[in-house]
């Protein structure tokens, strides 16, 4: 068997190698070439793909697709299935797969794939390509790619909708938007639960409570400024009557 250099896979549309777990991931590679220069092409192939490569707290694992489940690393994988790569011809890249993630199981019936949570699992992918023509069988694996990190759709949107405990039997919801950074800039909730409540908030850039105002189901309003600020009115006050603390303590005073 001649060594046959191969390509690293190439994944193409993968924003910040952050892709979304629910959409697929298209795996491409650049033309193989034999040592002679001459390009390979699916009139020569016998088995090209790509292998899985899982990064996690157990170290390096490769998918198994014949045993469905992640195993230790072999020496040599090419006696299991890739991932199949089809030619496409006159395209730059022209070996091309889609990597399913959502909704992929391990023979337990456990996700195959996760969200990575501090950046683990990370996943990644090596070509394997084997050829032969009249000179003989050429094989060989690749480096591998860039790695993935998946993340979920609903962490990249800037605008949730929380319903609990289930949209069937809500007793709350509550209304989020994100800034350019993805963290919760401000809410509206409203809930049932212990009574009617309406609350309107705001948050600092980590997600701490700022000013916030909450319609009681007694009927009472609480308007509450961030800690050292100050409800200010821009226009006229009208008030049947006005209960204040003086600024030398002592008992509420009634106007």
């Amino acid at each position: 068997m001649t060594p046959l250099v191969v390509p690293a896979p190439e994944l193409a549309g993968t924003p910040a190698a952050s892709p979304q777990i629910e959409q697929p991931v298209a795996v491409k590679l650049r033309a193989i070439r034999f040592p002679d220069g001459a390009e390979a092409t699916d009139a020569e192939a016998q088995k090209v793909g790509a292998y899985v490569y899982r990064l996690g707290s157990a170290g390096e694992e490769l998918w198994n697709e014949a045993e469905q489940r992640w195993t230790s690393v072999p020496a040599d994988p090419s006696a299991l299935p890739p991932l199949p790569l089809m030619y496409k011809a006159g395209d730059p890249l022209p070996w091309q797969g889609l990597l399913l993630a959502i909704g992929m199981k391990d023979k337990d019936g456990g996700d195959r794939f996760a969200k990575a949570a501090g950046s683990v699992p990370r996943y990644r992918l090596r070509a394997y390509a084997r050829f032969n023509r009249a000179d003989g069988d050429y094989a060989g694996l690749s480096a591998p790619s860039s790695d993935l990190a998946f993340v979920s759709a609903a962490d990249t949107q800037r605008f949730k909708v929380d319903m609990q405990p289930d949209p069937q039997q809500t007793e709350e919801v509550t209304l989020v938007l994100k800034n350019a950074g993805l963290a919760a800039a401000g809410y509206v909730k409203i809930s049932t639960r212990g009574g009617q409540v309406v609350e309107i908030g705001n948050l600092d850039a980590s997600g701490a409570p700022l000013a916030m105002m909450r319609l009681a189901a007694d009927g009472s309003i609480l308007l509450q400024p961030a800690a050292g600020k100050k409800i200010v009115l821009a226009g006229d006050l009208e008030a049947q009557r006005i209960r204040y603390q003086p600024a030398a303590g002592g008992a509420p005073v009634d106007l």
